[in-house]
């Protein structure tokens, strides 16, 4: 029986978070752009890890593509990083499901048309005893998506 869920948000300043089935936050990890590759490896083999411990392997990979006006640059990195935490993830035998942004906005009621406050303010309503931040509060509500799909009866 799934009990634990990870919602991963792929962005080089994105993050991961780790929520049981009852909505309880157990991990939450920020990345950022001075991330090794060693760093974020150890992040989602640690989130992979504590999945596991719940006994479950699921994670929610937030499936995004390139944003006009990042340049080939920002659109090459982006598609590294995204690749890596896809195949870490697999790597580490999670159960990868992908899920479009307009999906998880639209079934907790956060359309953010790009602006990372609602995302924010949406997660601080959720999650009122953490102190959200711009990095995580995505990875929380994709978490958050996920677990309404497994446990539809919560929240």
């Amino acid at each position: 029986m799934i009990s634990a869920v990870m919602g991963v948000d792929p962005g080089v300043n994105g993050g991961l978070a780790v929520l049981r089935l009852d909505g309880v936050v157990v991990h939450v990890r920020a990345f950022n752009d001075r991330m090794t590759r060693e760093e974020l490896s150890l992040a989602v083999r640690q989130g992979c890890e504590i999945v596991k411990s719940y006994d479950s392997r699921e994670a929610y990979l937030e499936k995004v593509g390139y944003i006009a006006g990042d340049g080939g640059q920002g659109a090459f990195t982006f598609g590294r990083v995204y690749g890596g935490l896809e195949q870490a993830l697999l790597a580490h035998g999670m159960a990868v499901r992908d899920v479009m942004p307009m999906a998880w906005q639209t079934r907790l009621e956060c359309l953010t048309g790009g602006n990372k406050n609602v995302s924010k303010r949406v997660a601080q309503r959720f999650f009122p005893d953490m102190k959200i931040t711009h990095a995580v509060a995505d990875a929380l509500l994709i978490a958050e998506y996920g677990r309404r799909r497994i446990a539809p009866s919560g929240r």
